[in-house]
Parts: C-alpha cells; structure tokens; sequence
C-alpha cells in the first residue's frame, strides 16, 4: 500500500481552513449569513422573508431590495457552495495524480468544515428551488462529479465510465453529508480529517486497482478512546 507525500496537500488544507481576514461584512453578507442560519436551524419553508428581516435589522421591502425572492437567496447559498467545491480542484493541483486525487479528497472534506451549513442547504433544501434553479445547481453538481471522475481516472481508475461515475456519486453524497460536528469525538479536528480522507480513498481504492491508495493518519489518533 503506497504512502502518499503530504506537502502538496497541507498547502491545499492550509489554503481552505485559513480564517478570512477581519473585516466588517456588507450588508448583503450579513442578511445571507443570517439567512443561512435560520434556514439550517429551522428549515427553509419555515422561515418567512418578514421574520429574515426582523432578525437582519431591516424592513421586509428592503430585503426585497437586495433579493427579489427567499427561493432567489437559497439558490445564491446554494450556488457559492459549489462555486467553493469548484475552487478545490484549483488548489489540489500539483503533485502525481495520485496525490492530487488525495489533495482533493481533503480539501472536500476541509472545506466541510468551513461551509458545513452551505453542505446542508445544498442536500436538504435542493427541492425547495424551483425548477430552473435546480437544473442550474444540478450543472454545477454534474461538472464538479465530472472533473472528479477525471482526476480518479488521472491516478489509475480503470473501471468503466458508468462504473466511476456511480462511484463518485455515492462518494461525494457521503462527503457532503458528513456529521457537522465532532464534538462528541474523541479525535481532534486534524485526526478526524485524516480518518474520514482514509475512509474516502479507502471506498475509491476498490476502482484503483493494485494501487490502493492511504492516508497518513496522525500519531496517537488510535490510541485515544
């Protein structure tokens, strides 16, 4: 079982897990930021736009000012989402196949961390887009899945095409359902990373072929209980 190098993929995770410089949110970030809250802690059909204005400090007809609708703002949530997922593959980019294949799988998996209530709009509130919006998002789901499948076949993937692609399907649902916290875990953050990046590969391991690919896990994460 073939080690992978680390170095290109620290600089990827260092990239998506940096915290964003201070700086005093636009008005429009503040009502999205609010509207991603509400939404993930209630559900979007029972958050009205009257009761995001109350919480964002503003009139219902400002609100309107800044989005025309509350299904226009879960699309716009929904979309940065995967715009993000998109920027992964730009930052997983150096290396063999293999450790680019890796560096992505923990950027997916980082950026969960950061975005965890984006991932959640994103799986459960899809439905709630009317359908021109869906079939845009699903574009976008299709053209991340796609590169995915490319880059799993840049490291030795030689399943059929069918194959690779139910593979990546299940593999990125999994990765965008994840747990959103760990706070009852007994691993830190890092540990849990490199467990879930292991589990992930270990899946994509059965298209590799001979090659099966493994994760660093760092020292003493199976000692604790």
């Amino acid at each position: 079982m073939a080690s992978i190098a680390m170095a290109s993929n620290r600089t990827a995770l260092a990239v998506v897990l940096e915290e964003p410089a201070a700086a005093t949110p636009s008005r429009i970030e503040q009502i999205r930021a609010k509207a991603l809250q509400l939404f993930a802690e209630r559900g979007f059909a029972q958050v009205s736009m009257r009761e995001l204005a109350l919480h964002s400090g503003i009139t219902a007809g400002a609100l309107y000012h800044h989005f025309v609708s509350k299904e226009q703002l879960l699309f716009e949530l929904i979309e940065e989402f995967y715009d993000d997922l998109h920027a992964m593959f730009a930052l997983s980019e150096t290396g063999t196949p293999m450790q680019r294949l890796q560096a992505l799988v923990q950027a997916h998996i980082a950026l969960h961390e950061r975005r965890r209530l984006h991932f959640l709009m994103a799986e459960q509130e899809f439905r709630c887009l009317d359908a021109a919006h869906q079939q845009q998002i699903l574009r976008l789901r299709g053209s991340y899945e796609d590169k995915f499948l490319q880059r799993l076949q840049a490291a030795g993937a030689t399943a059929s095409t069918a194959t690779l692609k139910a593979c990546v399907q299940g593999l990125v649902v999994w990765l965008n359902s994840l747990p959103s916290s760990s706070a009852h875990c007994a691993l830190s953050a890092e540990q849990r990373r490199a467990l879930i990046g292991a589990m992930a590969l270990g899946a994509l391991s059965a298209v590799l072929g001979p090659q099966c690919v493994a994760m660093t896990y760092p020292s003493g994460a199976a000692a604790r209980h």
